[in-house]
């Protein structure tokens, strides 16, 4: 009797890490070109190719008391002396943007509110920047230095860029610093 033949049995075919990656690669490449073509408007700066600041409009708001307070205990002041509220903490301000989130269509013009108030005495300059990013990139708009008196409102408004796209989003975040102090306000647009 002869003995069977043996039959090497060959190992199941392995992906190659080269088909994964290419596959990566090219998503990368499309996502980039399609980012590239509908990015520029959002990208586009004033003549000369330089970025300048953006001016908005400053709005002050007067601060008016409550009618519907009630009065709190007096307290004493010695003569010649001036009654004022001692301060909690550390100064700071707050920082309030509206829309957080909107739609708008193609070369419409959005106008974002920005309210600034003091907390604790704070009267230092605060310096404001949209940064704006779409896919894989992103813009910085300067929006210039706030000086007190607060609270105040500035307004700035920004024009959604004709080249992009309906359904994509624009990120934004409205950083704010001052004193020491970065505060962050996200923003949302989608485009439709």
């Amino acid at each position: 009797m002869e003995p069977a033949p043996v039959v090497e049995e060959s190992p199941p075919p392995v992906p190659s890490d080269r088909k994964k990656w290419a596959i990566i690669a090219l998503i990368l490449v499309i996502a980039g070109i399609t980012a590239a073509a509908f990015l520029p408007g959002l990208l586009t700066t004033s003549s000369g190719g330089q970025a300048h600041p953006i001016s908005g409009t400053v709005l002050q708001t007067p601060i008016t008391p409550s009618s519907h307070r009630t009065p709190g205990p007096t307290l004493p002041v010695s003569p010649g002396a001036t009654a004022s509220p001692t301060p909690s903490g550390p100064p700071g301000f707050t920082v309030t943007v509206s829309p957080t989130q909107i739609t708008a269509g193609r070369g419409e013009t959005v106008t974002y509110q920005m309210m600034i108030e003091a907390q604790n005495g704070f009267s230092g300059d605060i310096h404001m920047e949209l940064v704006a990013s779409v896919l894989f990139f992103s813009h910085t708009y300067d929006l210039g230095i706030q000086e007190p008196p607060y609270p105040k409102t500035v307004e700035y408004p920004f024009t959604v860029p004709d080249n992009l796209p309906s359904g994509v989003t624009v990120n934004g975040v409205v950083s704010s610093t001052g004193g020491g102090i970065t505060r962050e306000d996200q923003l949302s647009l989608t485009v439709r």
